[in-house]
């Protein structure tokens, strides 16, 4: 593994040379006196034991690494933009065996998935970043060609260099700040939309809070991918591509109708597998019953669903109300299976909603709560809380000693007034 210098978040920088990596390999098995650590600065030192104090974190971001003895090569900025490994394996997906131009490809957390299912293409303008993104190629085992290129200066058939497919992860970052505007992007939004015009199909990524205004809406499907239990990241589709995963094709009606271009999708992924909810545009102005008091159920909508607007959508399709205001819990009468993609008995794991059955509505003061629990010999080993400033681990440490049974608690605002509703443990 050879490659150009990196800027390690710092003035020092590196270059991912034989010597470097053995070092690295040394640093990371606590040999800090190695020969190959003795020729080092004392800056370099510092940031390979900062490389090596970072590698739990990069394995959960990317994964194992395929290669033995091999490390992943990161910054902290660098791992903080990367895709985890399970979203961008989701997306590379959608791709089949096309051959793919990934523009602005970083240390390469899209590229490594990208490049396991066919012939890639790396672009990157930063010449410290590629010599990483190098070396994390050899790190996962698979292989893609890089470019050095600015890709808001670089004609776009020369950035896509004969690929019909693109995956764009525009920089959305200035110095500390990061841009929800796409006008803010680097490249620029028009650049940016000069390359999905001259592509097939794209997949562009963005932050989940980044809002594209109506007529550019109009021209895609976007979705929010969770992992985890917290949104990744929102993702634009543009144009036709090759593959379209399943969940997609029962979830929407058809993929090339109105119903796809400007509508919404949510997509949590389990064990790798993407559970989907989707949305028309038109359904995006739906507004579902508010409901005075809690039915049979609770039911919390994953953070992907509601980051894509889609709660009151997700409410009216399965037959639930909204307690309180739009943005709290969702209340029905109806079970398990009628928030879940497949019955409960057979999976679990598709369910794109916290859901539990309510056993009491109590008053949320803290005599109340503790009268409650201990007289039921409980305490709240979840605790969900919406629309109140409290914080659910000291009550959940204050109410511990209560009982010995693990119920859960959701906690919200309906009107002026603070609830407190008691479940069985969530069903998924």
């Amino acid at each position: 593994m050879s490659s150009s210098s990196v800027n390690h978040d710092s003035s020092v920088e590196l270059e991912v040379t034989p010597l470097l990596n053995d070092a690295m390999k040394d640093c990371m098995a606590g040999k800090l006196h190695s020969p190959a650590m003795q020729q080092l600065s004392s800056g370099t030192k510092a940031i390979l034991k900062d490389i090596a104090s970072l590698q739990a974190r990069a394995e959960a971001t990317l994964g194992k690494p395929m290669v033995e003895h091999e490390v992943w090569w990161i910054t902290r900025r660098a791992i903080q933009q990367a895709t985890t490994h399970d979203v961008a394996n989701f997306k590379a997906a959608w791709f089949g065996e096309e051959t793919v131009a990934d523009i602005c490809c970083g240390i390469g957390g899209d590229l490594i998935a990208l490049a396991r299912r066919g012939k890639t293409i790396g672009v990157d303008y930063d010449t410290s970043v590629l010599s990483f993104t190098r070396a994390n190629l050899h790190t996962a085992n698979v292989s893609a060609e890089l470019r050095w290129l600015d890709a808001q200066n670089t004609p776009a058939d020369t950035l896509l260099d004969g690929a019909d497919y693109l995956h764009i992860d525009p920089d959305r970052r200035s110095g500390s700040q990061r841009h929800v505007r796409p006008e803010e992007w680097m490249p620029t939004w028009d650049k940016t939309f000069t390359l999905l015009n001259q592509s097939k199909g794209a997949l562009v990524k963005m932050a989940p809070a980044t809002d594209l205004d109506d007529a550019v809406a109009s021209e895609c499907h976007r979705m929010w991918i969770s992992s985890s239990g917290s949104v990744r990241e929102q993702t634009a589709i543009w144009g036709q591509l090759p593959c379209i995963p399943l969940s997609f094709q029962s979830s929407v009606e058809d993929v090339r109708s109105d119903h796809w271009l400007g509508g919404r999708s949510a997509v949590v992924l389990k064990s790798g597998e993407p559970n989907v909810f989707s949305g028309s545009a038109d359904q995006l102005d739906v507004r579902a019953e508010v409901a005075s008091k809690p039915q049979q159920w609770m039911i919390d909508p994953d953070a992907a669903v509601r980051a894509a607007g889609l709660t009151d959508a997700f409410a009216v399709a399965h037959e639930a109300a909204v307690l309180g205001k739009p943005s709290g819990f969702l209340t029905s009468d109806s079970p398990l299976s009628a928030v879940s993609d497949v019955d409960a008995s057979t999976s679990q794991s598709n369910t794109l909603a916290v859901v539990a059955k309510i056993r009491d509505q109590i008053s949320c003061d803290d005599r109340a709560l503790r009268r409650y629990f201990r007289k039921q010999n409980s305490y709240p080993e979840i605790i969900k809380i919406r629309g109140v400033d409290m914080d659910p681990a000291k009550l959940q440490k204050k109410l511990r000693q209560c009982g010995d049974e693990p119920v859960a608690m959701w906690i919200g605002r309906n009107g002026k007034k603070t609830f407190a509703v008691i479940t069985d443990l969530p069903l998924n």
